[in-house]
């Protein structure tokens, strides 16, 4: 604690719940709960970051070989990489990207965390059911935790990753979104706070991107925190390529042949996106 940069409020609550420890008697079933609390405070990133990829041409090259078109997505992300070297710091906006399944939504979120060079978590709210899960439970429970998002910034090691919130819209029982509302604002994420931490925890330097299937489903008011980027279907055109740039050399790789073993013509694909798959994305495609 001595020798690393916590910051001050983080040390003195630390010493102060070892002190308590110290004085408590091993067999008092509290030392346990104290224990873990000071292990999540000791564990959870207060300082450490990775060093963004400052090299656009190389980011852009990295989105360009993950993803065929989507050029609006791009070059957002492009332009927030920019926004972030002219200033070297910036509150992360919340991207939401919107669109049918299959589109892509999730791979362009972990290749925006290859381009940028950063750490990569991913939690899916479909079928979360209360705040709890999101913001931690009192440390007065048994068996308390904290919640989901300081659970993935531990996961990270890191106070900047790149942070996907998946299925957004989904408010199945119970509203999660009210807890939403604190994490995905620029203007009070840095302030963030666990029930189970108890401490603020700054959340500012995290790209959080969130992704969801329909727009008309996200609350109004989380929808105003949010910039909304539209992923289209795609063409029968753009799902040849993507099909033969991806999608059958990946198939060829996962089923243990070589190029030379098979070969699928565009006309054949073509065939079988029109007749056969008539979808938004390229899943079942795949």
């Amino acid at each position: 604690l001595a020798e690393n940069p916590y910051p001050d409020y983080i040390k003195k609550k630390v010493s102060d719940e070892v002190s308590r420890y110290e004085m408590l008697p091993m067999a008092s079933g509290e030392t346990g709960v104290i224990k873990s609390y000071i292990d999540w405070l000791m564990d959870l990133p207060w300082w450490q970051e990775t060093k963004d990829n400052g090299d656009l041409n190389e980011a852009e090259a990295i989105l360009n070989a993950d993803h065929y078109g989507l050029e609006k997505v791009k070059e957002r992300i492009l332009e927030y990489l920019a926004v972030k070297q002219m200033t070297n710091s910036l509150n992360a906006p919340i991207i939401c990207l919107v669109g049918p399944p299959g589109v892509g939504k999730t791979s362009l979120a972990k290749s925006v965390a290859r381009a940028l060079d950063r750490k990569f978590v991913k939690m899916s709210l479909g079928g979360v059911r209360d705040e709890a899960e999101i913001r931690g439970h009192r440390r007065t429970y048994l068996g308390a935790l904290p919640g989901r998002i300081i659970q993935g910034m531990k996961k990270a090691g890191v106070t900047n990753p790149v942070f996907l919130i998946d299925e957004i819209e989904s408010d199945y029982k119970g509203d999660p979104s009210s807890a939403m509302l604190e994490v995905l604002d620029p203007e009070q994420n840095s302030v963030f706070s666990d029930h189970y931490i108890e401490e603020p925890y700054d959340l500012s330097k995290v790209l959080f991107i969130a992704t969801a299937n329909y727009l008309e489903n996200i609350p109004p008011a989380l929808r105003d925190r949010l910039e909304i980027i539209e992923l289209s279907s795609y063409t029968d055109a753009e799902k040849v390529h993507i099909a033969k740039d991806h999608l059958v050399p990946k198939q060829l790789g996962l089923n243990g042949l070589k190029a030379s073993q098979l070969k699928i013509d565009d006309d054949m694909l073509l065939y079988l996106i029109r007749y056969y798959t008539r979808e938004a994305g390229v899943r079942s495609l795949e």
